[in-house]
C-alpha cells in the first residue's frame, strides 16, 4: 500500500532517525522514562519471559535458574528489554506485574502511550541503535548498560498522535499476520498432500485398475497383488556409522580433506540429496570412518530420527546414522529413500521415550514393498514430478511470506518514525 506523508519535515539530527515530521519532537529514554531497578523474588512476583513476541508468562523452555530471589521486579505497562544482543528483539510493554531476569532493564514510561512505545522500541532501527550502544568482548555477549541506553534519542509524536497510530498499526499487522497464518497453514496442507502422494505411490503403485491383496503388514494395508514384502535385512547389510568428533582431537579434521564430515544438522533440511557439509576429516580422520559413497543412502538414528538421504559427495558418518551395505539391486535406491522419506514404514516400531528407537536391529526388520524393476522406475518418476510442482509452490509460499514479513518490519519502522503518515 502507498501511504501519505506528513506536510513537512525536519532533519532530527539523529542518525537513525534522519528527518521527522516538524510536528514531531524528540527526547533521550532518559527523558521518557524511569529506570525500574527494585529487586524481588520470583515467589512473590511471578516469573515472566522476555520474548521476540513480547513479554508472556515464564515458557515451559525457559531455562530454570537458582537466582529466584534475584530478580527484577516489572508492572503492567513497563517496557522490557532484553541487554544482551543473543535475544536481539526480545522486549514489548508488558501486559503483567511479575519479575524478570536481572540480564534485563525495565523503563517505565512517563507519560506517552504505551501502545506506541511498544512498537517504536520494538522496532528494527531501534533495535540495532540500541544494541550498537552496547559492548562487550564478542557478540553473544554484547550487552547494552541503561547507562547507554538512556542516551539514545527517540521520536515523539503529540500523545493524541501516538494512540492513533499504535491503533492503525494494530490493524494493520493484525491483517498481515491473519494472512501470514494462513500462507502457513497452506504450507503444512502442501506438505500433508505430497506426504499422502508419496504413500499412495510407494505402497499402492500408480495403476488404479490392479488387483490388491493384504501385505499382512500394519503400514501397508492392501498392496497390488504381484508386488512382493521384503524385510530391509533381506535386501543390504545394516550398518552403523563410526567416525572421531571435532572434540576427540583436532587432528582428524582437515579443511582440505577428501571426505565431508555429516553431521545430524546436516539432514535435517528438506532436501534429497547430501552435496555438502560444513566440515572435512583429515586423512587421519577418514581412516577412523565409515565412509560413504556417491549414490550410496544412509538414514539419521539420532536427532531428526528417520531422515534418509542420498550422498552425492565423498563422506563420512558418525553413529548418529545407519547405512545400507551391499544394497540388493533388486531395490532402486531412489524407491527406498521415499519409502523411508514417508515416515509410516517406522509404524509399529519401539520408541524411546517419544522418539523413535532406530537402530541397525529395528531398521533391519522393517517390511517395505517391491515393485517391479520398471514400476519403481515409474513410482520414482512420478513421485519426481510431483515434487517439482510442490516445491514451486512451496517456494511462491515462502517467498509471499517472507515479503509479508519483511513489509510488516518496514510498515512499523515507518510509521513509527514518521516516515509516512497512517492517520
Amino acid at each position: 500500500m502507498r501511504y501519505e506523508k506528513y506536510d513537512a519535515y525536519s532533519d532530527s539530527g539523529v542518525e537513525w532517525l534522519g528527518e521527522i515530521p516538524e510536528s514531531w519532537g524528540i527526547k533521550k529514554i532518559g527523558q521518557c522514562f524511569e529506570q525500574r531497578k527494585e529487586k524481588v523474588s520470583d515467589k512473590d512476583f511471578e516469573p515472566l519471559s522476555v520474548t521476540m513476541k513480547g513479554i508472556v508468562p515464564r515458557l515451559e523452555s525457559a531455562a530454570k535458574t537458582t537466582a529466584g530471589d534475584d530478580r527484577k521486579k516489572v508492572c503492567k505497562g513497563d517496557f522490557v528489554i532484553n541487554s544482551r544482543s543473543d535475544r536481539k528483539g526480545s522486549s514489548g510493554v508488558s501486559p503483567l506485574d511479575g519479575s524478570v531476569s536481572l540480564i534485563s532493564i525495565i523503563l517505565k514510561p512517563i507519560k506517552h502511550e504505551g501502545a506506541y512505545i511498544h512498537h517504536l522500541l520494538r522496532s528494527y532501527e531501534f533495535q540495532e541503535e540500541f544494541y550498537r550502544y552496547g559492548r562487550g568482548i564478542v557478540d553473544d555477549l554484547w550487552t547494552t548498560r541503561y547507562t547507554e541506553m538512556k542516551n539514545i534519542f527517540l521520536p515523539l509524536p503529540p500523545k493524541s498522535e501516538q494512540k492513533a497510530i499504535a491503533d492503525f498499526i494494530d490493524k494493520k499487522t493484525s491483517e498481515i499476520d491473519t494472512h501470514i497464518v494462513k500462507q502457513e497453514r497452506l504450507i503444512e496442507l502442501l506438505k500433508e498432500r505430497r506426504s499422502a502422494i508419496i504413500n499412495s505411490a510407494v505402497t499402492r503403485g500408480l495403476n488404479e485398475n490392479v488387483k490388491f491383496k493384504d501385505s499382512e503388514i500394519e503400514w501397508l494395508g492392501e498392496i497390488p497383488e504381484h508386488w512382493e514384502v521384503k524385510k530391509i535385512k533381506h535386501l543390504s547389510l545394516v550398518k552403523r556409522g563410526s567416525s572421531p568428533r571435532p572434540i576427540d582431537d583436532p587432528r582428524y579434521f582437515d579443511d582440505e580433506g577428501e571426505f565431508a564430515w555429516v553431521r545430524i544438522a546436516d539432514v535435517s533440511k528438506n532436501s534429497k540429496y547430501l552435496l555438502h557439509t560444513t566440515q572435512r576429516l583429515s586423512k587421519l580422520g577418514a581412516s577412523k570412518s565409515t565412509k560413504i559413497y556417491p549414490q550410496q543412502i544412509f538414514l539419521s538414528i539420532a536427532g531428526t530420527v528417520g531422515k534418509p538421504m542420498i550422498s552425492k559427495i565423498k563422506c563420512c558418518i558418525h553413529d548418529g546414522f545407519v547405512w545400507f551395505d551391499k544394497l540388493s539391486t533388486k531395490i532402486n535406491i531412489d524407491f527406498l529413500y521415499y519409502i523411508f522419506l514417508n515416515g509410516e514404514a517406522y509404524k509399529g516400531l519401539g520408541k524411546l521415550g517419544t522418539q523413535l528407537n532406530l537402530n541397525t536391529d529395528t531398521v533391519g526388520m522393517i517390511s517395505i514393498p517391491l515393485p517391479t524393476d520398471e514400476e519403481q522406475m515409474q513410482i520414482v518418476n512420478f513421485i519426481k514430478k510431483e515434487d517439482d510442482k510442490f516445491y514451486n509452490l512451496l517456494t511462491a509460499v515462502q517467498k509471499e511470506i517472507a515479503y509479508l514479513k519483511e513489509y510488516r518490519k518496514s510498515f512499523i519502522s515507518n510509521a513509527v518514525t514518521g516516515k509516512i503518515k497512517v492517520i
